[in-house]
């Protein structure tokens, strides 16, 4: 699934006195992009009051599968296909608002977390992943092409850091963060720095999940594992493919395939609109199981 942009956000950057490169940068998408939205020559489907996004409901129903070629040139070197698409912090915000996203949603509409705003981080992917990850090669990643991937490192943390307070100061009942959109936990240092955020600000929840799982040979694992099981309150990080049954997923390709412990992610089904209104990854520690896309 694509990146969804705010087209009402770039139409009013293009007002300014703005390059392309600039409006796109702000609006999370490529200065060409910006540049057609700004022009009318990229609609938007109409919008449902239902899905909490911009967007209509995606499914998976339908939809065929493709893979790059297993020597790709970012495959063999870790990186996006899109290196256009990897940007540096500058002055934008990394947190963005999930109305932009037709799978997640931009506001709970059920359960512990009712009523919490969403947001989004995206980072590289394969760049901030464990080889060992089984979608190393299937990432979705390779379909987003308009996604605004940012650079990991210390001047994401510093950012992190002050936009995560303005948040908590915004929505003192509670707001969610989706970790992360594409990429993974990258460090021990950045693990950590979660850990720090969620004592901090009570009003932050973070869901997500990691490719991480493995606690006696990966460093990065054991800390976001143990930060996870310490937290799951507030801290609901599943470990993709991982050998466990509880917090973790699994990744099949029919739903005939479906363990009897797991349950198929509503989303992909067409059962529910997003995240937003399922819920069910932060609710229940019960296996996910996602359908190959």
């Amino acid at each position: 699934m694509r990146h969804r942009v705010d087209h009402d956000q770039v139409k009013s950057l293009a007002t300014q006195r703005l390059s392309w490169a600039e409006v796109g940068a702000r609006a999370g998408c490529t200065p060409s992009y910006a540049r057609m939205i700004a022009g009318g020559k990229m609609k938007l489907r109409s919008e449902g009051a239902v899905t909490l996004s911009r967007q209509e409901p995606q499914t998976l129903s339908g939809k065929s599968a493709s893979l790059p070629a297993y020597d790709h040139p970012a495959l063999m070197d870790g990186k996006t296909i899109y290196p256009s698409t990897v940007v540096n912090i500058g002055e934008f915000d990394v947190l963005k608002s999930a109305f932009n996203s037709a799978k997640i949603g931009k506001r709970i509409t059920k359960g512990r977390w009712k009523d919490f705003p969403v947001f989004t981080l995206t980072l590289e992917e394969r760049a901030t992943c464990p080889t060992a990850c089984k979608h190393w090669r299937s990432c979705f990643g390779n379909h987003m092409q308009f996604a605004q991937r940012f650079v990991a490192g210390a001047a994401l943390e510093r950012r992190l850091e002050d936009e995560v307070a303005a948040r908590a100061m915004q929505h003192r009942g509670g707001f969610a963060v989706r970790l992360h959109v594409l990429g993974d936990f990258y460090s021990v240092e950045y693990v950590d720095l979660w850990r720090r955020l969620i004592d901090k600000h009570p009003e932050l929840h973070v869901f997500g999940f990691s490719a991480r799982w493995d606690y006696h040979h990966d460093i990065i694992a054991k800390s976001l594992i143990d930060l996870a099981g310490e937290r799951w309150d507030r801290f609901a990080i599943r470990f993709s493919n991982a050998p466990v049954d509880e917090c973790s997923t699994i990744s099949i390709e029919h739903p005939y395939q479906k363990p009897e412990d797991a349950i198929i992610c509503p989303q992909q089904l067409g059962q529910t609109s997003s995240c937003s209104t399922c819920a069910l990854c932060w609710q229940t520690k019960r296996r996910i199981a996602f359908l190959q896309h």
